[in-house]
């Protein structure tokens, strides 16, 4: 829970986007620290540099309006309210990044509803923006809003109630009310909205939750898994994804036995709905329910664990949401899933997955370790560009640094063809950052990454890098933003060889960039 007490000034804020590496096909811009680029007086109204909380990047998210690229939504966890006359706290730009709102515009779900706790929003095709979020907790219930103007508080509206007296304007199943944890939104053309979350009522649940009105209902509920796992010591990390074939996608991860030191078995699974989630194609795939990607052991959720002895990530995150990401291309042909757990030498890593649709089947191609040897990694996320392009963010701990990597597949994740370091930092201690000897998380449960034609916009925590202009946020945790692209190389890859080929020897020339199974 982190309602704090709410300043509400309005400002756009510059931050400067330069180009940090280009190689390969590939262009990443340098991140800017959204806190650092307030204005001054912007910075020390609100209070970010003597506020006791200084964790303003926790569990940060990305969309970006497909209609206007150019507006761009950062959210994390900032300042909060429970009125409904009065607006949490997000970001957002009409520039591509290049300059900040912070504004104070998402009220209260309905009064007495705190938020924000956990919450993701995402742009739909006709650049209306939604929110998935987590409030009321301690009894927590899953909300969803929409907003045609980010920077309206009237314009916010928050549907999809179920009718129940007790549930207004929640999205999760009444049965599982206060029970409920991890909301991970994604949606699709036709005004369709889904909600993955996990279920805590009897042992552990995973759902998913669908509207085919842009959010005004949600009318189907269905369990992405066979039924709830009785033993199980990790949080599912529970996500969802879609394609613009009309697919929807899950991922989680149960472990097989209770440990409270944080080294677990843990076994994640991948299912697929092309109904809206009203029937999962693959639950007679395992006993779980979906496809077995892999299993392995993976150290995450250390409740033993405390601020002084523990065996989480950097020492300061406590893997709380699994190492889970799922990602398709537009035609559902290709999926993609990264996962955590250690290698041989006994060092978590992060593992990318591939699949490739043949028939009903989803069938694995490939799996390829992602973050180097020798560091901790975590924290995963991943997008598809429009040429095929699989790009992924994640983080490594080296023992001293932080260091946020953005990786890319240009052969349908068979190889990693690049991987560069975004930005590195060592991180506060968790007292300093969340003013709290009890928290566990300094960067939350996720980041993220989202893409439109083949451009790619990331959101992470990371202490902050400004020290100048009255502004110095080197002793904060902040949002950190960046926008990248990546295309093919100019030599085909060895499948559009060999249609050249085939075209030159008379059987008709045929150009085309990419794969054929692969284009939107």
């Amino acid at each position: 829970m982190r309602n704090v007490k709410l300043w509400r000034v309005f400002a756009v804020v510059p931050g400067v986007l330069a180009m940090s590496a280009a190689f390969a096909g590939v262009v990443i811009n340098a991140p800017v620290d959204v806190i650092g680029n307030l204005f001054a007086g912007q910075f020390a109204a609100d209070g970010y540099g003597t506020n006791n909380y200084k964790d303003w990047g926790n569990e940060p998210s990305v969309t970006v309006n497909p209609l206007n690229p150019m507006q761009i939504v950062v959210s994390s966890f900032s300042y909060g309210t429970s009125s409904t006359a009065s607006g949490a706290n997000y970001f957002y730009s009409t520039n591509g990044g290049a300059l900040w709102n912070s504004v104070f515009t998402a009220p209260a779900p309905r009064a007495g509803v705190g938020i924000p706790n956990d919450w993701r929003f995402a742009y739909d095709s006709g650049g209306l923006l939604h929110a998935a979020a987590l409030g009321g907790c301690g009894t927590c219930n899953i909300y969803h809003g929409t907003t045609t103007n980010p920077t309206s508080l009237a314009a916010w509206t928050w549907s999809g109630g179920n009718g129940t007296a007790t549930q207004i304007n929640t999205v999760n199943n009444p049965l599982s009310a206060g029970r409920v944890d991890q909301p991970w939104i994604a949606v699709q053309s036709g005004g369709k909205v889904f909600v993955g979350y996990d279920d805590f009522r009897a042992g552990t649940d995973t759902r998913v939750v669908s509207s085919v009105d842009n959010g005004a209902t949600f009318t189907i509920d269905t369990r992405n898994i066979n039924a709830p796992q009785l033993t199980n010591s990790v949080n599912p990390g529970t996500r969802v994804a879609t394609d613009k074939a009309g697919n929807l996608y899950s991922i989680v991860g149960f472990a097989t036995t209770n440990s409270p030191d944080g080294i677990h078995n843990v076994s994640y699974y991948l299912n697929r709905s092309g109904n809206n989630g009203a029937t999962w194609d693959f639950n007679a795939s395992s006993v779980v329910g979906g496809i077995l990607i892999d299993s392995g052991v993976s150290q995450q959720l250390n409740n033993a664990g405390t601020q002084a002895n523990n065996l989480w990530f950097a020492g300061v995150n406590d893997l709380r949401g699994n190492v889970t990401a799922v990602a398709a291309n537009n035609t559902g042909s290709r999926v993609y899933t990264l996962i955590g757990k250690k290698d041989g030498t006994g060092v978590d890593r992060v593992y990318l997955v591939s699949y490739q649709a043949v028939g009903s089947n989803l069938v694995q191609t490939s799996e390829v370790v992602v973050s180097p040897a020798g560091q901790q990694a975590a924290l995963p996320s991943i997008t598809v560009l429009s040429n095929g392009i699989v790009v992924m963010m994640y983080d490594t701990w080296d023992g001293q640094q932080v260091r946020v990597h953005l990786a890319t597949s240009s052969d349908n994740g068979a190889t990693i063809g690049t991987d560069a370091v975004e930005y590195s930092f060592v991180p506060l201690s968790l007292l300093a950052a969340t003013g709290s000897a009890s928290a566990n998380r300094e960067f939350g449960d996720y980041q993220y990454l989202d893409s439109e034609g083949d451009n790619f916009y990331g959101a992470f925590a990371g202490r902050g890098n400004v020290n100048a202009a009255g502004i110095v946020t080197t002793s904060l945790i902040d949002p950190f933003f960046f926008s990248g692209s990546a295309s093919r190389a100019t030599v085909p890859e060895p499948e559009t060889l060999a249609l050249v080929v085939i075209g030159l020897l008379g059987l008709g020339l045929r150009s085309r960039r990419g794969r054929a199974s692969i284009r939107a």
